[in-house]
């Protein structure tokens, strides 16, 4: 009786698409309500993301799917568990990020971010058990890949598979449906009429139809097909649960344990004669530097920092391949330990010679925006190779994953608080503060550079253009310092000023959907204080051409 009432739950959740659990077929009906709804998404989407850059209208999309995916859910009798709505909430915070901040590697890693949440929130509707904090990290990954594969071919599946249209379409009591014609001949009408009448007056003058602009329909078209493709995929990936796996399937890799030994013992030598160098030079000095290389300090804080933090990037991977990949043997594991160990704390000696590096750079030639993301994905891998000394050398493998894509999240989080071009031109400043005037053959502080930087340091930028130059006049620091600020002005007015495209565009109607409060803030300012900044540049750049 039991098996025949399991039979029977299992034909109902096939057909219906209803089940207690995770269903792994939709039923027509459903398949249809996604395909309407991602069409409707598509359309806001369309209507939303078309014009300008990501702004205040991407948040509210991705709120509008998340919250619009709910029903579905309901159709199906699935219920998210308490990580997909934590995941979901993420995708909206990742998303206001770009509407709060304006640099474009920060948006770029929000943008990304947002992705992965929404992945992740599918993952743990559709298989809660292979979510981030599983029993086994194979599986989430398994599973992670399948979410990925849905978004890409869901579409399709559903267009003719799932949703059966053949079906509901289909003459229904010997008459045929009136609605497929009149579509087909409504659209055919519309658009070649609207072409021929474009084509000939004579035509045109009998037929009175819109026009309409090709490129600009077909860009429409594409865009909201686009997004209905990706969003039909991904909503079907939240409602469909793959089929599980094997937990007691072994590991497709394994290592001999000699290779591993011979590979981490390869590295502590190295990392170790590395190490000692660095000594010897902190410790000799820049005689010991010229003497060995012919550089000057200045010219060493220019060199090794970006290749410094891949060497820590990607000896993370090498550790965790390595332990996973080994026997379930205790002495094996022992011995990868004791290879482990000093490597992780040679790495540890490698970020305080980067930092040290760093720390050169910045009292030479100040703090650039890319050196400060390296810096920020340098102060994660500490805490992602710490977290791994904890967890996977104790053969506690998996909070480890979780661990390292919080602490990402948590740091890309911190970045949008912080405000990464915020903090560079702050660090610049406060340096030509601090060295002020003392050498008169170059300007202590690049105020060019200071214009680029995102809307955050915009303040900053005008008020150092602003700013009465302390060098003396008529020297040769005086003519490159008055160069900068003339080109810091013509930077800033270009990219802020009252005549700017972005200021143009925000005078246009919807202008709200790429509103981003960074930007704002920088309008506000270069529109305070343009006159100003006019007068910095009749004086400058007249000052500069003499």
């Amino acid at each position: 009786m039991s098996d025949s009432i399991r039979h029977a739950d299992t034909f109902t959740a096939a057909t219906t698409g209803r089940a207690t659990g995770h269903p792994h077929t939709l039923s027509p009906a459903t398949a249809r309500a996604i395909l309407v709804d991602a069409l409707l998404i598509a359309l806001a989407g369309d209507a939303l993301l078309r014009d300008g850059p990501l702004g205040a209208a991407f948040p509210l999309w991705i709120a509008l799917l998340a919250l619009n995916v709910r029903p579905l859910l309901q159709r199906a009798d699935t219920d998210p568990t308490r990580e997909a709505n934590a995941w979901f909430g993420a995708a909206v915070l990742f998303a206001l990020g770009t509407a709060w901040r304006n640099d474009d590697p920060l948006r770029g890693f929000d943008v990304l971010a947002t992705g992965f949440s929404l992945g992740m929130a599918a993952l743990s509707v559709a298989q809660p058990r292979a979510g981030l904090l599983g029993s086994r990290l194979r599986d989430t990954i398994v599973a992670y890949a399948r979410v990925v594969a849905s978004v890409a071919t869901g579409a399709p599946r559903l267009v003719f598979r799932d949703a059966q249209l053949e079906e509901a379409f289909a003459p229904r009591g010997g008459r045929a449906p009136i609605i497929r014609p009149v579509l087909v001949a409504a659209t055919l009408l519309v658009f070649f009429g609207a072409l021929l009448s474009g084509a000939d007056p004579i035509f045109a003058s009998f037929v009175s139809l819109p026009t309409i602009d090709v490129g600009v329909a077909l860009s429409h078209v594409v865009l909201v097909g686009f997004v209905a493709w990706i969003t039909a995929g991904w909503v079907r990936a939240c409602l469909l649960s793959s089929p599980d796996v094997d937990a007691d399937a072994p590991a497709r890799f394994q290592l001999a344990p000699r290779d591993a030994y011979v590979a981490l013992g390869t590295l502590d030598v190295l990392f170790a004669a590395f190490v000692a160098v660095q000594i010897g030079w902190l410790f000799g000095g820049e005689a010991y530097l010229r003497a060995r290389t012919g550089l000057t300090v200045a010219d060493y804080a220019r060199r090794g920092f970006f290749q410094m933090v891949w060497v820590v990037a990607l000896v993370v991977p090498i550790l965790v391949i390595t332990r996973t990949a080994l026997p379930q043997d205790r002495t094996i594991r022992r011995r990868h330990t004791a290879f482990a160990l000093p490597l992780i704390a040679l790495l540890g000696a490698i970020v305080l010679s980067a930092l040290f590096r760093l720390k050169l750079y910045a009292h030479f030639y100040g703090l650039t925006i890319d050196r400060f993301y390296a810096l920020a994905f340098m102060a994660w891998l500490v805490v992602v190779v710490a977290w791994l000394a904890a967890t996977v050398l104790r053969d506690w493998h998996r909070p480890f994953a979780a661990g390292a894509i919080v602490s990402a999240l948590v740091m890309l989080a911190t970045l949008n608080a912080i405000d990464p071009d915020t903090i560079v031109a702050r660090v610049n400043v406060a340096r030509a503060e601090r060295i002020g005037a003392a050498t008169a053959d170059a300007p202590t502080l690049d105020v060019r550079h200071l214009a680029t930087l995102g809307g955050g340091a915009v303040p900053i930028a005008v008020r150092a253009v602003r700013d009465p130059s302390p060098l003396p006049a008529g020297s040769a620091a005086r003519v490159a310092d008055d160069a900068q600020r003339c080109a810091a002005v013509h930077v800033l007015l270009k990219r802020w000023g009252p005549s700017s495209r972005l200021a143009q565009r925000q005078a246009n109607v919807a202008a709200w959907r790429s509103w981003n409060a960074a930007d704002a803030a920088a309008l506000r300012t270069v529109a305070a204080n343009a006159a100003a900044l006019r007068s910095v540049a009749h004086q400058t750049c007249a000052a500069a051409q003499r």
